[in-house]
């Protein structure tokens, strides 16, 4: 219990020392008399000339000290005031005021005005005069005078500390007339602990950053400034900062940053140091180093994300993903790269880019900021392209076209401003891309475009079982583009590529042709339209399905030699219907021109079983029809003598989305009057056959027949001769 009256006798003695030494300094000692000594210390401080308006009185709450109600700084006398303030309490030693001294304990500054001016000259109003300008005393010739160091000019930092100053309540405009830059900031409060020079500064601020019509950021910043002066080196860590960013999208957007500065102004450098920088889930780290500050700006760094989960991200962006085929497509994305670069250019190395679960690597620079000049090397791992494709939707019945529709202008193919403003050039390549089921391996595209010409001087793939090489050349300087194209393709699969315009595949098989083409237009009906070149097909081992060309002619003369079977007896036997309803092909070479929209083909052969066929005809590229005559030769009738090499002719015709099974059919007037010549040959020789036996001949045919009655003639034109010259002989030798 003693105790606690000791405790309780020692807190009453100090509360009345307390009280005596308020009244005090509220009776006995006036503030105003330190108003000198205040703006002193502020001129010292920074160089700027501190006005104290009002009248000075004591301030108990929430500093000990002295506190002012208009106070205004200047930078020069001839100049207003830049900053004015609404209240200023200067928290002071209570000890060190009886023998008339100011140590500044605390500095409030309330209702700030802070109104930063660049005026059409490019001179702002916060600017220190020179030494030159301020100084109207002529130089000594004190010779100790001399030896003296200079003293720092107006605008120099001496030696100071203060403990904590806080500014509260305040507003900050900066307006420069010659670039229109209008910013204003908002302090809600901001306190700097242990201001000196040679400790680290702690610096917390909040308040909020705002663009004249533009957006508004509200910041909370907590971090440490280590100023040394003599080196001109400033390090500002830890640098915390949170920011909520209004008006540039529909919600606020929030980033926080970790990081550390360090700017060195004697080298001109500076160095940031990003340990953490959060965009929603989203996090990025990295370091950015920058030299030639001053003078001509270049930076380097690297940049690091941990994974990126999209939809979350670009929701902050208000950005709607759109809906894709498969579910886990555009979920998760991840980058990391090292740049380099100044005012000039970027340039990206050491590209890493995730999608999902494609990889993208290699680099990228933009060459010329001014021209949007790009380079690019980069390779792509791997991509399923129809994960990020629509879902697919039933198909809508066709409707009408009206005749306004019909009129239209066809829409635009290639976007020609964009194809003119690119400047780029660089290599894409792929190691595997799977579009519509089917993979294409090994890409490689060689680009470059610059002033309306796109020039892709290499394509390469492995696709459908076989290879791509060519090039293609977009001269898009008119309104109408031309297209330059070279393509070498070989031993492609043809099941995949028909299945694309029909249900069901109408060509399998491996493939190769070559194609070399001019087109101009800027549309796929225009180009179509005009396009002129050569192409070479070859097709080796091929089935042309749901289409049996034999079948179809003999299907047709099973019609017909019934009228005509003595031309071939029992052809039931020898032309037995088929049941298989494709037509094999083998040895397939042609070759066909692009005009007017259609590939014309002059006559080719190719060969199905034993039987040949040789063709012609065209296909319509634009409204993807064709028509073709067939002429097919059986080999069952190859040791009819009547029928040997005939060409039995087939029309084929139709669209390429119709049923195969409608396309070809005989032409079968050609093919009756074929077989009535057969059949008059064949009369002829059964004549021919019946006069040889009345005559003693072994003749079979017509032909025959007129062979060995030339030889019986002459025959007995000979045995004539001989005889009469055995009558002469026996004449002369009477005589």
């Amino acid at each position: 219990m003693r105790v606690l009256k000791w405790i309780g006798l020692l807190l009453a003695v100090l509360v009345l020392i307390l009280l005596v030494a308020v009244v005090v300094l509220r009776f006995f000692i006036d503030p105003n008399d330190f108003k000198a000594q205040i703006s002193a210390l502020v001129e010292d401080a920074s160089g700027y000339q501190l006005s104290l308006d009002g009248e000075l009185s004591w301030s108990f709450y929430p500093v000990l000290g002295f506190q002012s109600e208009a106070v205004s700084v200047v930078a020069a006398p001839d100049q207003s005031a830049f900053l004015n303030l609404r209240k200023l309490a200067v928290g002071v030693e209570l000890m060190p005021l009886f023998s008339r001294q100011l140590k500044v304990q605390q500095l409030l500054l309330e209702g700030l005005d802070a109104q930063l001016l660049v005026n059409e000259q490019g001179h702002p109003n916060w600017q220190l005069p020179t030494t030159s300008e301020t100084s109207t005393t002529p130089a000594s010739s004190d010779p100790q005078s001399e030896s003296k160091p200079e003293s720092s000019s107006a605008g120099s930092m001496p030696e100071l500390s203060i403990p904590l100053i806080r500014i509260v309540d305040s507003n900050l405009r900066y307006r420069d007339a010659v670039s229109g830059t209008d910013i204003g900031v908002v302090i809600d409060r901001l306190e700097l602990e242990n201001v000196q020079l040679a400790e680290p500064i702690v610096v917390r601020l909040k308040g909020s950053l705002m663009q004249v019509d533009g957006p508004r950021i509200q910041l909370v910043l907590d971090t440490q400034l280590l100023p040394d002066l003599q080196k001109q080196v400033y390090r500002i860590s830890p640098f915390q900062l949170q920011a909520d960013i209004e008006g540039l999208l529909d919600a606020p957007l929030a980033v926080v940053m970790d990081s550390a500065i360090e700017l060195d102004m004697a080298k001109d450098v500076a160095l940031i140091n990003l340990t953490r920088v959060q965009l929603a889930d989203s996090v990025l780290s990295g370091e950015v180093s920058a030299a030639a500050l001053s003078t001509a700006p270049a930076f380097r760094g690297t940049l690091k994300s941990q994974p990126l989960q999209l939809p979350q991200l670009l929701q902050q962006f208000a950005v709607q993903l759109p809906e894709t085929s498969s579910k886990s497509a555009l979920k998760q994305a991840s980058v990391a790269l090292s740049f380099n670069g100044n005012a000039q250019h970027l340039a990206v190395s050491d590209l890493v880019l995730k999608l999902d679960q494609s990889t993208l690597t290699g680099s990228l620079a933009v060459t010329d900021f001014a021209s949007q000049a790009l380079e690019f090397d980069v390779l792509l791992d791997r991509i399923i392209l129809d994960d990020y494709l629509p879902p697919a939707t039933e198909p809508q019945q066709a409707q009408p076209t009206s005749t306004t529709q019909t009129n239209q202008e066809p829409e635009q193919l290639l976007p020609l401003d964009l194809l003119r403003s690119l400047d780029l050039g660089g290599r894409l390549r792929a190691t595997s891309v799977i579009v519509q089921q089917e993979e294409i391996r090994d890409i490689e595209l060689r680009i470059r475009a610059k002033r309306g010409v796109v020039d892709v001087s290499t394509i390469q793939a492995q696709l459908l079982a076989g290879r791509l090489d060519g090039k293609v050349t977009i001269d898009a300087k008119t309104d109408l583009p031309k297209l330059v194209t070279s393509l070498k393709v070989q031993d492609v699969e043809l099941t995949s590529v028909s299945s694309r315009f029909m249900q069901d595949a109408l060509l399998s098989g491996k493939a190769s042709f070559d194609v070399n083409s001019t087109a101009t237009g800027n549309s796929v009906d225009g180009l179509l339209q005009s396009a002129l070149g050569q192409m070479n097909l070859q097709l080796n081992e091929g089935v042309l399905h749901g289409v049996n060309l034999n079948s179809i002619v003999v299907d047709a003369l099973h019609e017909q030699l019934g009228n005509f079977e003595s031309v071939v007896p029992q052809y039931q036997k020898y032309l037995p219907r088929e049941l298989r309803k494709d037509t094999d092909i083998s040895k397939l070479l042609a070759n066909a021109k692009l005009e007017n929209g259609h590939l014309i083909m002059p006559r080719f052969e190719f060969f199905t079983g034993e039987s040949g066929i040789d063709a012609s005809g065209k296909v319509d590229l634009v409204n993807q029809g064709f028509d073709y005559d067939f002429g097919v030769v059986l080999s069952a009738l190859e040791r009819n003598k009547y029928l040997k090499g005939t060409r039995w002719p087939v029309h084929c015709a139709g669209a390429l989305s119709g049923s195969p099974a409608d396309w070809c059919r005989p032409d079968t007037k050609k093919m009756g009057a074929i077989l009535r010549g057969a059949a008059s040959n064949a009369l002829k020789d059964k004549s021919a056959a019946e006069i040889g036996d009345k005559v003693g001949l072994d003749a079979q045919d017509q032909e025959q027949l007129e062979l060995e009655l030339k030889e019986k003639a002459k025959e007995e034109e000979d045995r004539v001769k001989r005889k009469l010259q055995k009558k002469l002989d026996k004449l002369l030798n009477k005589n």
